[in-house]
Order: structure tokens, then sequence, then C-alpha cells
């Protein structure tokens, strides 16, 4: 792996997937082609040899904060639902997570970045 390649992905890739789960949601379809197009363009100029696109960096930030945040000790863990009394009480087959799904009443809250997980990880 080349200087510059190490240097792209220290310093633009994890600032980038640092802010993502927080500020993705509310990012237009414009926004997210421009930051892809840079992506693109660092690739074509020879600054990294990674192909990502934004869709990538997000799904793998977002299912690695998730993971995190399911545990008891993590600070974000209080924001969850409280979990499903069935999950409980029967032994269903495996899911994402054992937590109830809110009630969505607005763009913005699904929007979120604890709510928009709860449903892409059921």
């Amino acid at each position: 792996m080349s200087s510059l390649n190490v240097v792209f992905t220290a310093l633009i890739v994890s600032l980038i997937e640092y802010a993502l789960p927080s500020f993705f949601g509310f990012l237009s379809r414009a926004n997210i082609d421009r930051l892809n197009a840079a992506l693109r363009k660092a690739h074509r100029w020879g600054i990294t040899d990674l192909e990502i696109s934004m869709e990538d960096l997000i799904e793998r930030s977002d299912s690695r904060l998730f993971s995190k945040v399911l545990s008891d000790s993590h600070c974000l863990n209080q924001l969850l639902p409280p979990p499903r009394p069935a999950s409980q009480i029967y032994n269903f087959r495996p899911r994402g997570h054992t937590h109830s799904l809110p009630s969505v009443k607005t763009t913005n809250f699904m929007k979120s970045f604890i709510t928009k997980s709860l449903f892409n990880y059921k």
C-alpha cells in the first residue's frame, strides 16, 4: 500500500466515517453524488487504490456503530427503545436486535441514526 493511500485513508476516509452516522440521513442526493464524485476522482488520480462509495462507507460505519450501541455499556444504549416483550418469552428466530420498533411520525425522526438502524437491522 502506498504512503499516499495510507494518508488518504487515515485522513479523509476516517473523518468521513466518523461523522457519517450522524449526518448521512440528512444529506440530499446531490450532496451524496458530490462526495461520491470526489472519492472517484481520488481513485482516478491515483491518490488511493480503494474504489469506495458513500453507500459502502455508510453501511460499514452504521453496522459497526450499531453493534457497539447494542452493548449495555455503550453511552447511546439508553436511547434504544425497550426490548419486545414477546422476545423475552418466546424463542423466535435470531434477529439483529430484540428491541421494539418505534412508531415514526416524521421523516426527520426516521433519518436519525438510532431509528434508521432499528429498522435496517431488524
